[in-house]
């Protein structure tokens, strides 16, 4: 199964996101946005590689996300976004908001190896394979163009596909028997690099972002730990996905 930087920095790069706006523009929009809800926010340009980067974001935490990166890309056509959610990163809410904004495209991807039951991790992942689209405008869900999923919802798999069918799509392969054979990380890294994005590979990451961060209290019953911590709690070992079908 394919992930970024083979889960090195999971749970935040297991969902993430992209605007398609320059670094620059994507900042300033997330910044006002921020300014809006928390009074200030601190806007740091950053540099290095992608990994550097991601660096940043620790501790992870529960319950707030004071912590935001987003990266830039090869061409500067899509900007890349990651959290310090302890959970891992919350790109619907964010990307989606700031698509309608920024008056762009939006896209968030999910792509989570299903461990639960193999023995590979304790206790485990429940697996998700996801493609958010949004839009500027107002759709018949909030801005949401086209969603794809094949996904484990603790007791099955489900797959659901919904809004408007792109060019791009293999819609033959939704008939497949397996569920999760509808809906795979390969396809959702195929259906990215239609829209210009390469989401999986680190070369496509430019060696320049920008640190967001903004002046929130973890709540007293909330987390606030390491990556390595963060992984040891919700038993992630980097690199298992790669040894893992799609």
């Amino acid at each position: 199964m394919i992930t970024l930087l083979s889960d090195r920095f999971a749970p935040t790069t297991s969902r993430f996101g992209f605007l398609e706006v320059p670094l620059d523009v994507a900042a300033a929009g997330l910044g006002v946005w921020r300014q809006q809800l928390h009074g200030r926010a601190k806007a740091e340009p950053v540099g290095g590689s992608l990994a550097e980067m991601l660096g940043r974001l620790p501790p992870l935490t529960g319950g707030v996300r004071p912590r935001e990166l987003l990266v830039g890309t090869v061409g500067d056509r899509w900007t890349a976004y990651f959290d310090c959610g302890f959970q891992g990163t919350d790109a619907v809410s964010t990307v989606g908001y700031l698509a309608e904004e920024l008056k762009c495209q939006g896209l968030a991807i999910d792509s989570t190896p299903h461990t639960v039951g193999t023995g590979l991790e304790t206790p485990g992942r429940y697996g998700a394979v996801q493609f958010e689209l949004f839009g500027p405008l107002q759709t018949d869900f909030l801005n949401y163009v086209r969603t794809i999923s094949a996904a484990h919802d603790g007791s099955r798999w489900s797959f659901e596909a919904n809004g408007t069918v792109q060019a791009f799509e293999d819609t033959d392969r939704y008939e497949a028997r397996r569920v999760r054979d509808k809906f795979t990380s390969e396809m959702l890294a195929e259906y990215a690099a239609a829209l210009g994005v390469r989401p999986f590979d680190e070369d496509f990451y430019a060696d320049q972002g920008v640190l967001i961060q903004t002046r929130q209290r973890v709540p007293l019953k909330g987390k606030s730990m390491t990556l390595a911590d963060t992984q040891h709690y919700w038993g992630i070992i980097p690199g298992v996905a790669d040894r893992l079908p799609d």
